[in-house]
């Protein structure tokens, strides 16, 4: 059981948990303005150094979105010199037509359309090695997409196809660059969820030239505001016809290009990065029959330099179950769990990876999901639908925790498993560490989103510390720690302390309820006025401002007072309720005891729990319960009193 002190109760109907704020130290700052204002020459720095302070650098491996357009179509001819499809055992250079040194990686669709036998397609930097990997595999007659990310060489990519003939379509979505001058914008991943399905809810099939939209910011991860593009799982299953679905921004016009293509009654997944309409939305259009349409969230991009950047590499095989002595084909309900080392990444520090998943030999109807972790806590959401005989290619970026490993779920049946990867994101290096938030739960501080929800009094300023990482070069040798947080409303504020020396912690305090609740980021970087750190690691959380509990019930067996035999049970209902609207705000647990200093925490189902507990000594006793909500708010304490006679 979970044993701690009850917090000390104070006035009205809620109580806030203890959030005493601790003292400012002599390398904090207490600020509620910009960073822009002079700082008082109290805090030990310079006001006209202080004032000098410069952003940190731009990140490398960031994405740049491009207007959907098509670079290749064998069929007209487009991207190559003469209209033909692809020949077996060749391949064919394809210009990207973006300027070669701007450009590490190109993010495509791709699409093999007629093939004449079963094939499979790779695309892979020009004028390199011919790679083991496929990015496309594909039977006689079938139309299969898949997204591609694959690096640029000389400016021209190679598609590659191994058997038979066929036609290619390629559209390009965006690319990476390390170039300093080009905007862009770096990765967050987020645990996968949900957003469409179009298959309950009411929603129906979409049908001939419809579109339906989806409200992506504010939903599964993705903050409200902030977020430049998307990173989508979509499926379409149960169709009729012959068809593709195009996603793009709501309120632009529909691109020339798609995103899935299917044949009648062909189930179709396939990864797609689509940046957001003004409104934080997207819409998906089906150009022929009527198709049901299901989309998971996997990521977002943003244009803080303190997310993901990207690296390119291989592609490489992880693994082929195939012909593996490690790994096998998967059963139902099977999980096959892999290091991300085994991708050639040896001990690399990797916040997510890129790969191309390929299902095959299916001998029923299922889904694979790729997760992180050691097996445990598998999303509800999917990366591979198929039939059986069915083989089924998709791009998955899948974040990785510190356990290094990747997971691979067979729902149905059994299934051989490919796996390649083509590249990772990570974290910043070598900026401010050990992010800290003192006076709120020690889970706060997470580097993925949203973060944990955490209880945050309006009006009240918080301490938000980092151990400062040293700067070289410039006219000081010490340099002040700069806190640049983002508010749910895409607010962004940067707050300085004061001088510190490398290798020492600092801090700034700052007033987080500001732009109410909702989810919030920051992250720190250390500067003099002239040299710059690299900003540290990103921290997310989720804050409200209030519980949203308008009351806690216990009721019993027995009546209030009534008298009971040592030795007896007395069973108790605890029941909470919440108008709060945010996940933060759901009853979570109850804590209850027969002294008020000292309770037991018991989760709650609804907003309700039962207890049952055995009469011990003679004389009155009373049970106090306090509820608690998801974020850590607690209500004042109610009891219960009944009477236990002696033996």
């Amino acid at each position: 059981m979970d044993r701690h002190r009850t917090p000390a109760r104070l006035a009205g109907p809620v109580r806030r948990l203890a959030l005493a704020v601790a003292a400012t130290s002599t390398l904090a700052l207490t600020v509620a303005t910009p960073a822009i204002a002079a700082a008082p020459a109290a805090t030990g720095a310079p006001a006209a150094q202080q004032s000098a302070a410069v952003p940190p650098a731009a990140q490398t491996g960031k994405f740049v979105p491009t207007d959907p357009h098509r670079i290749l179509d064998t069929r007209s001819a487009i991207g190559v010199p003469t209209a033909g499809k692809v020949p077996g055992g060749t391949h064919i250079r394809v210009p990207v037509g973006l300027p070669a040194g701007d450009v590490k990686a190109v993010v495509m669709n791709v699409t093999v359309t007629g093939p004449s036998e079963e094939s499979h397609l790779t695309v892979f930097p020009d004028g390199t090695p011919l790679p083991t990997a496929s990015n496309l595999n594909f039977t006689a007659g079938q139309t299969v997409p898949n997204a591609v990310t694959v690096p640029v060489s000389n400016g021209f990519v190679d598609f590659y196809n191994n058997s038979g003939s066929t036609d290619v379509v390629a559209d390009l979505a965006g690319y990476y660059t390390d170039s300093v001058g080009i905007p862009g914008s770096s990765y967050v991943p987020v645990s996968p969820a949900r957003l469409l399905d179009t298959r309950s809810g009411g929603a129906g099939p979409v049908g001939a030239d419809g579109t339906v939209n989806l409200r992506v910011t504010g939903t599964g991860g993705v903050p409200a505001a902030g977020a430049s593009a998307v990173v989508l799982n979509v499926t379409a299953t149960g169709t009729t016809s012959d068809s593709f679905l195009t996603v793009y921004p709501h309120g632009t016009a529909r691109p020339g290009t798609s995103n899935l293509n299917w044949t009648a009654g062909q189930t179709t997944p396939n990864l797609v990065t689509v940046p957001l309409g003004a409104d934080g939305s997207v819409d998906l259009y089906n150009h022929i029959g009527a198709t049901q349409v299901v989309a998971d969230v996997f990521g977002y991009y943003q244009s803080s330099p303190a997310g993901s950047a990207y690296s390119a590499t291989g592609p490489k095989r992880m693994v082929d179950t195939r012909t593996s002595d490690s790994f096998h084909t998967l059963g139902a309900d099977g999980i096959m769990n892999l290091p991300v080392a085994t991708g050639g990444l040896g001990t690399t520090k990797v916040s997510a990876v890129v790969l191309n998943v390929t299902a095959t030999n299916a001998t029923d109807d299922s889904f694979l999901t790729v997760f992180p972790g050691n097996g445990t806590g598998r999303p509800s959401t999917s990366n591979l639908n198929f039939h059986a005989g069915q083989t089924v290619p998709n791009l998955v970026i899948v974040p990785v925790d510190d356990s290094g490993l990747i997971n691979v779920y067979n729902h149905l049946g059994r299934v051989d498993v490919i796996v390649d990867i083509f590249g990772w994101f990570s974290l910043p290096e070598g900026g401010p560490t050990n992010l800290q938030m003192p006076e709120l739960p020690a889970s706060a501080c997470a580097t993925a989103a949203p973060g944990p929800w955490v209880p945050v009094v309006p009006g009240t300023k918080y301490r938000l510390g980092a151990t400062m990482p040293g700067l070289s070069g410039g006219t000081t040798p010490r340099g002040w720690l700069v806190v640049v947080v983002t508010a749910p409303d895409g607010s962004v504020t940067s707050y300085e302390g004061g001088l510190a020396f490398p290798q020492t912690p600092a801090g700034t305090s700052v007033e987080l309820a500001k732009s109410g609740p909702g989810q919030y980021s920051w992250y720190a970087y250390e500067t003099n006025g002239t040299v710059v750190s690299a900003p540290s690691r990103p921290c997310y959380f989720q804050a409200d401002t209030d519980s949203g509990i308008t009351g806690v019930t216990v009721t019993s067996d027995r009546a209030p007072g009534e008298i009971v035999a040592q030795g007896q049970q007395v069973t108790f209902t605890l029941a909470a309720t919440s108008v709060g609207a945010t996940e933060g705000q759901r009853i979570a647990s109850f804590c209850y005891s027969e002294t008020p200093q000292m309770c037991t925490r018991l989760p709650a189902t609804d907003g309700r729990a039962t207890i049952t507990v055995t009469a011990s000594s003679w004389g009155t006793h009373f049970q106090y319960v306090t509820a608690y909500t998801v974020s850590g708010w607690s209500t004042q304490t109610v009891s219960f009193s009944y009477y236990v006679r002696s033996n």
